[in-house]
């Protein structure tokens, strides 16, 4: 049985569809780190491939925040605290079908530049992203993936009150975290800061 390939090792920045000679449609993957890899599948069964390694119908997804947004397309896609992956487009398509649409962590864009009819995106690890887009329009998006990040979070992690502390240090773990895991890190954080106050009085 072949081995299921796992996306979320090194982190996600950004997976983009784009061509490779002698290959055709594949994605680029752009880890936490820049450190680009390509992988040789098309971008709607990596996109899948992270929603099921996480327990998520990526198609329930798109329906319940195209609701949220009164949107139907180009619907923001939460995995994770950390993972909020905003649909940019990023190429012309070469034959009918080719998908246009790349995907960014929200979580990770650190400025956007305007480019005239078009602009970039700079990632906090310095990758720069050329979009076929406008800078509005990115503007927009990234309002739509900051309302979806925002529900995401008060539906995935509800009481738990220290939960930014929580993300800088699953993200540098750099490794998949259950909402389970979460709250039992919490509790023994909790405990901890506890015992500490009791022990300094």
């Amino acid at each position: 049985m072949r081995k299921r390939e796992n996306y979320l090792e090194d982190g996600i920045s950004a997976i983009l569809p784009i061509y490779t000679e002698g290959v055709g449609d594949t994605t680029l993957l752009i880890n936490l780190e820049g450190q680009k890899k390509i992988i040789h599948k098309k971008i709607k069964s990596v996109l899948k491939g992270i929603a099921t390694s996480l327990s998520y119908d990526i198609v329930e997804l798109r329906r319940k925040y195209g609701e949220l947004l009164n949107q139907k397309s180009k619907i923001p896609l939460p995995f994770k605290h950390d993972l909020v992956l905003m649909p940019v487009i990023v190429r012309y398509p070469l034959i009918r079908g080719d998908e246009t649409l790349g995907y960014i962590n929200y979580r990770l864009i650190e400025r956007v530049i305007n480019e005239g009819k078009h602009c970039k995106v700079v990632l906090k690890n310095g990758v720069e992203i050329k979009l076929l887009q406008s800078y509005n329009t990115t503007q927009k998006n990234m309002l739509n993936a900051q309302v979806v990040e925002k529900h995401f979070v008060q539906s995935n992690y509800k009481g738990i009150e220290k939960i930014s502390s929580l993300q800088e240090l699953n993200q540098e773990l750099h490794c998949p975290a259950t909402r389970g895991d979460i709250v039992v890190l919490y509790e023994h954080i909790k405990k901890l800061i506890e015992m500490l106050e009791s022990n300094s009085k």
